[in-house]
């Protein structure tokens, strides 16, 4: 008799186990992931946005932009400028209108402006 009970335990099947359990769902994706449009080399791209960092030694500005249609969402974000004489005229924390190209190295601001205060 204990042989018995010992071999119906022993020999019993284990239950099965419904394996779409044990892979784990990922959860579900929250918001529009960020989709970023094809830039057009040498096209002109108009901005606007508040000057953070000016780099006079190096040619760059950071800029905190609003959206650049076309080209990017709004950032903060560091240009290069086509010719540091560009900032001669602004300052950190001066709105600003500006013109970036893209090219194959880099986005470069072409225009740069102050904007009047009205």
């Amino acid at each position: 008799m204990i042989l018995t009970a010992t071999l119906s335990v022993c020999c019993q099947q284990p239950p099965r186990v419904n394996e779409a359990l044990l892979t784990p769902t990922p959860p579900p994706a929250t918001g529009t992931p960020l989709v970023m449009p094809s830039p057009v080399l040498g096209k002109p791209y108009f901005g606007t946005g508040v000057i953070t960092i000016i780099n006079l030694k190096e040619g760059w500005v950071e800029i905190n932009h609003e959206e650049i249609k076309g080209l990017m969402p709004a950032m903060t974000m560091e240009f290069l400028v086509k010719q540091n004489s560009l900032l001669n005229n602004v300052q950190v924390g001066d709105r600003v209108d500006f013109t970036v190209v893209e090219t194959a190295k880099a986005e470069f601001i072409t225009e740069l402006k102050k904007k009047t205060v009205q």
